[in-house]
């Protein structure tokens, strides 16, 4: 099936993502007690400060599977927006990659219209919490997270400093890292050009190894100057569930198309996370 068409809708989806009252993330899956470290949160497997460990505590870990070399892209089956714990994996999930390689972009907002990112198919995302972390907004791509997505915000003491916003995000999610069994491989960072200031972006594998079982989540984020004393972060994770060539894919795609094209719209820092 010959790729579709990559466009850009920009007010599609508006009206979409207006749920204060999102349903929470749950993380049910902890290799061991925390004692002096923080309860247990999502983000305690932010991948190194990226959605893609975040994902592996919030989606059930999934033996591999032999994976179908012909899938065609299929967007996932409708979410009713319930809790969800996550999916196995098999051709739904490698169908919903294909798609999220190839569908056309669809802007979606934060609940304060604050951020707005082109999705692909981004209708198919629901707006959801991260159950202890908070975040500006956060989406999962099909009730079975076949991929997740958020912004966050992160204070620190100048914006423009280069590299400021990336070391401020790693320093806080460090401690979580340490914490859980992640092996983490790091692709080369970029630095690209957004309006009249550079962003970071860091692509990367982490690899699970918790209670016997092990999957790998393709993950990236990328980190923007977007306020005075504040800064953005956008990440996603994809879980390969056997499947990381197509995981990749759909990663690179938010590298290459999602992160340079994201837009802030408010001058002030947002005051609300969810």
């Amino acid at each position: 099936m010959a790729p579709r068409g990559r466009t850009t809708t920009p007010e599609a989806g508006r009206g979409r993502v207006e749920n204060p009252d999102a349903e929470s993330v749950p993380c049910n899956i902890f290799p061991r007690p925390m004692h002096s470290r923080p309860p247990p949160l999502c983000g305690a497997r932010f991948v190194t400060l990226a959605l893609s460990t975040l994902t592996a505590a919030c989606v059930p870990r999934t033996v591999r599977s032999v994976v179908e070399q012909h899938v065609a892209p299929a967007p996932p089956p409708a979410d009713d927006g319930k809790p969800a714990t996550g999916g196995a994996a098999g051709p739904t999930h490698s169908a919903a990659l294909e798609e999220l390689a190839v569908a056309p972009l669809v802007t979606r907002w934060d609940p304060q219209h604050s951020v707005r990112a082109p999705l692909p198919d981004g209708a198919h995302w629901t707006l959801v919490r991260f159950l202890g972390v908070p975040s500006l907004a956060g989406f999962r791509y099909g009730k079975d997270h076949h991929a997740v997505a958020g912004a966050f915000v992160m204070p620190v003491t100048n914006e423009r400093e280069p590299g400021a916003c990336a070391k401020a995000f790693e320093a806080s999610a460090q401690p979580w890292i340490d914490s859980f069994e992640v092996a983490i491989e790091h692709g080369t960072p970029k630095a690209i050009p957004w309006h009249d200031a550079i962003i970071a972006i860091d692509s990367l594998v982490a690899t699970t190894a918790t209670l016997g079982l092990r999957d790998q989540y393709a993950g990236a984020y990328a980190t923007y100057p977007a306020w005075k004393g504040s800064c953005l972060v956008f990440g996603v994770a994809v879980p390969a569930r056997g499947d990381l060539e197509r995981a990749l894919a759909a990663r690179d795609r938010f590298v290459r198309e999602v992160f340079p094209a994201l837009e802030v719209t408010t001058s002030d820092r947002p005051r609300k996370s969810y």
